[in-house]
Order: C-alpha cells, then structure tokens, then sequence
C-alpha cells in the first residue's frame, strides 16, 4: 500500500525545535522510553567498570502513582500524588533537593482499588514539561519556574474515556506539537500547540488505550505511530490522517493495550495480552512515499502485559505473559517471531538497554544487568534498590532514578562515580 506524506509546515521553526530537541536528548531520559523512544541509549556500559554494589546518591519520599521520572537539564522531574493533590516536581539530579513543584487538586478514584496517583509519565522539551492525568487533564509547566504555561481538560473538549484505569497515554512531544492518545468516540490521536495548547489537529475516532504514541522518522517524511484499541494506526503528524490501519484487537472486553510501539530501523513491533499476542510490520520508503507490510502476527511468542520490550541487532527482549498469572523473560528473532531463549522467576518488569547491555528493574524491586545475545541468558549483575512498584525507570550516564510505590532513588552503577 502507497502512501504520500506531505511536506512540513513551517520548516523554519520545525527544524529549530528539532534541532534543540536532538542536542538536548542526548544524553537524557526525557520522555518514558527515552531518546530514542525505543527504550535504547547508544552507549557502552563496560562490566569492569560497574561497581561491586550500586551506591545510593539520593533518596526522598515521594506519593502514589506509577509515573516514571525523567531527566532534563540537570533536573529529575516526576509526577505523584499526594492526599488530594497532583504534582509535577523538579529536583535537583545531585542532591534530589526539590527546585520547584507545580500542585493541582485531583478528583480521580480508581474503580478496581489501585492507586489513585497518576499512571502517564511527563515529557520534557527544552522550557516546557507536559503532563497527563488520570482524570484526562493535560498541563503544559515551565521547565525552569514551575509556571503554568497552558492546560487542556481532554474529557471536557473531547470526552476521553476513563476506561479501566483512568487516562495513562504519555504525551509525546514531536516539533511543535504535543500528541496524545487521547480516544473515543469524538476522537483517536488529537495534536497540541506546544506555545499555547490550541488543537492543530485530531484523527478520526478509535478507542482509546494505555499505550503511548511515538515517532516514526525517515529523512524529511515524519509520521506517528500508535496502539489503539482497535490496532496499528500510522498518522500523518502534519495533519492528522490516517496512513495505515491493521486490526490487531482483543477479543476481550476487559482487556488493554500497554505496551507502546517499538518503531525500529525499518519496521514496526506491537504486542499485547488478552489473546492478542505479538506483530511485526515492515515499512519501506522511497522517496516521499511508505510502504507498509506485516510479516508475522503470533500469539504466545511475546505476549507483553505492560513492559515495552527492548530491541539489539535484530533481537527483542521483553516480558512475556499477564502479571498477575507470572511473566517470563524472553527474547525473539523479529525477522519470524522465533523464541530464542526464555527466563524465570524473575515476575515482571521494565528495561532498558545501555549499548549491548540490558538494566532490568523488577516489580519487586530487584535490579539486575544481563547481557543482550540471543545464545542465552545470564545474570552479570542483581541488587535490591526498592520496594514492589510497576514504574518505569530513566539512566543518564552511568546513573538510574526509578521509584516505588513510597520512594524515589538515584543509584550510580560505575565505581566511583566516574561517568
């Protein structure tokens, strides 16, 4: 299937934003799967040089929610709740002292008894966080102060659906635009001013789910990838329409759609629970126009609950199976879905791959660090950091910053601390 992209609006500004955007991701963990949004730093992390025992930098209380800390201009910012408020706080990446907090009352009760803190995990550009409540209001807070540049309530204008667990899409900001999954009736995928918040666009409707949008880039053509609950869908970023669709849906009412997309160097991989399963989808370009194909569709290869899995030379490794009944670690060849090797117990968890190495934090707190090679899995490196949580984590040269269910820590991992 051919597909026209169009050319970018407002090159001039785009490629300024780009270009800040690119330097100042570098070496950070801006949004929830990081500066690639593939869950990857580009970066060696040498064995000889990680320490006996990962030392603690910091450690401070903080409240409820499964939000991730992220990393910007030397400043750690996470999103918690506390009694009946919401806040995004900056602190300090070398003491954890806080700089700044942003506070908003929040109304949000979680039907099923979990957490009423929030689940979307902010999304930093150069200036401005962005933040998505449970209760499906967006604000958009000055980076340096903790001012409120902007707000948008999503069920007010668009009738974002609470679904299971309240609003959980972490905003993703791509140029000038903050997107959101945002779903329902009204709506699929809505497009923000990133300067004052007005919608620049939005799709067509798709019910909305708990995973996130990210970027696809090639050259000059720019479209966004997301999981819906109906499927894959590709669409235009410039405006909004819709440049692929394939159904990959839950038989299952009581179902969702967590882990987000993993967009690799050509190609596309989905998974889910729920009688879903895993898929992978080729893209090709040429020129200005994009080709889209599915190679596999699969069910009890990588079935991943939550967890966005990780991808090395042509390898994933991720959780495979619910939560709940237990989870094994896996990795898969993506050119057929076949299963390479399989681990457990380890129960669930979220990683992130550091060069050819792979950081793992369990739900029970556990670190540990394995090596990323489809002969087999061995343990390098396990400590106990936390107590059980189901967040994500960032690293930035050489440190980690992940939270449990009271607490939010900064480990270094290299021996005196030389990063």
């Amino acid at each position: 299937m051919n597909l026209n992209i169009k050319c970018f609006k407002n090159l001039a500004f785009f490629l300024i934003i780009s270009f800040l955007s690119t330097h100042a991701f570098a070496v950070n963990w801006p949004n929830w799967l990081g500066p690639n949004y593939n869950g990857s730093v580009d970066e060696s992390l040498n064995l000889n040089d990680v320490a006996e025992e990962f030392t603690t930098i910091w450690d401070i209380s903080v409240g409820a929610g499964w939000s991730a800390p992220v990393v910007h201009d030397q400043k750690v910012f996470l999103h918690d709740r506390i009694d009946d408020k919401e806040n995004l706080t900056a602190y300090n990446i070398d003491n954890g002292q806080v700089i700044w907090r942003f506070s908003y009352k929040s109304n949000y009760r979680d039907d099923f008894g979990m957490s009423n803190g929030p689940r979307s995990t902010p999304s930093v550009t150069y200036g401005l966080v962005v933040i998505h409540s449970p209760e499906g209001l967006v604000h958009a807070i000055d980076s340096q102060n903790g001012k409120l540049r902007w707000s948008k309530n999503l069920v007010q204008q668009f009738g974002s659906p609470k679904g299971f667990f309240g609003r959980c899409s972490s905003p993703l900001i791509l140029g000038d635009k903050v997107i959101l999954n945002v779903g329902g009736e009204k709506v699929g995928v809505v497009a923000f001013s990133l300067a004052n918040g007005k919608t620049i666009w939005q799709s067509k409707p798709f019910g909305n789910d708990y995973a996130s949008v990210v970027p696809l880039r090639n050259l000059d053509n720019e479209a966004i990838v997301a999981f819906m609950r109906e499927g894959l869908v590709v669409i235009n970023s410039l405006d909004g329409s819709e440049l692929y669709f394939d159904k990959f849906q839950s038989p299952i009412n009581a179902s969702v759609n967590a882990a987000s997309p993993l967009v690799l160097q050509n190609g596309v991989f989905l998974s889910s629970c729920y009688e879903v399963g895993a898929g992978y989808w080729n893209f090709d370009f040429n020129k200005r126009r994009i080709t889209f194909t599915n190679k596999w569709k699969f069910k009890e290869i990588l079935d991943c609950h939550y967890s966005t899995p990780i991808e090395f030379k042509n390898y994933l490794y991720g959780f495979h199976g619910r939560q709940e009944r237990g989870s094994l670690l896996r990795c898969i060849r993506i050119s057929d879905g076949k299963i390479m090797w399989s681990a457990s117990p380890f129960g669930t968890g979220h990683l992130i791959r550091v060069g050819g190495k792979a950081l793992c934090l369990t739900e029970k707190g556990e670190l540990f660090l394995f090596e990323t090679k489809p002969s087999g899995f061995e343990v390098d490196f396990r400590q106990q950091i936390l107590g059980p949580g189901r967040a994500y984590f960032a690293y930035s040269k050489g440190s980690i910053f992940a939270r449990d269910k009271r607490r939010l820590i900064r480990l270094d991992l290299i021996r005196n601390s030389e990063k």
